[in-house]
């Protein structure tokens, strides 16, 4: 079982790569803002690059961590996969806030998204954790129940020997 502090030290890891994808998200529609300020011109090509970037950001660090031997491949996918779907919900909540009030509603909606669903998950994993942890103590103590309810027979002594009683 991992101490606390080896706890504290893996989830504060695990909230940095949290904090990239829901700026990658928010970062997807600057060019949106950047085109309707006048910033730059529109072109076809920068909207592509900004829409796959944020995917291409996780794909390129899940895939590291595999290499480095941080994570199993199969991990590693499952992770990419969860961090894709996320992202991909935050981006699609983005498109329509910039449809609804303009590109600049976009940024704060895809990224308050992202971070409501990684939060939501965090939660429900950590439920799950407590009810299955709590499920655990109550078999151990079903389990020391029964073996307490069972009379333990006590080997005969020689003559003229007692057991002392508790």
């Amino acid at each position: 079982m991992p101490k606390y502090e080896e706890l504290v030290n893996k989830y504060a890891r695990r909230r940095k790569e949290n904090l990239v994808d829901t700026l990658t998200a928010g970062l997807s529609y600057a060019d949106n803002v950047a085109v309707d300020l006048g910033l730059i011109e529109e072109s076809g090509v920068l909207d592509t690059v900004t829409a796959a970037a944020p995917f291409a950001v996780i794909a390129v660090t899940e895939q590291m961590r595999v290499i480095l031997g941080k994570k199993t491949g199969k991990a590693g996918f499952s992770d990419a996969v969860q961090r894709m779907l996320k992202t991909g919900a935050a981006m699609g909540v983005g498109a329509l806030a910039a449809a609804a009030a303009g590109p600049v509603a976009a940024m704060p909606a895809a990224m308050g998204t992202r971070a409501l669903l990684a939060k939501y998950r965090s939660k429900s994993l950590l439920n799950l954790r407590v009810q299955e942890r709590t499920s655990r103590l109550r078999s151990l103590r079903d389990a020391r129940s029964r073996r307490d309810a069972v009379p333990v027979s006590r080997p005969a002594l020689p003559p003229g020997a007692a057991y002392l009683e508790e």
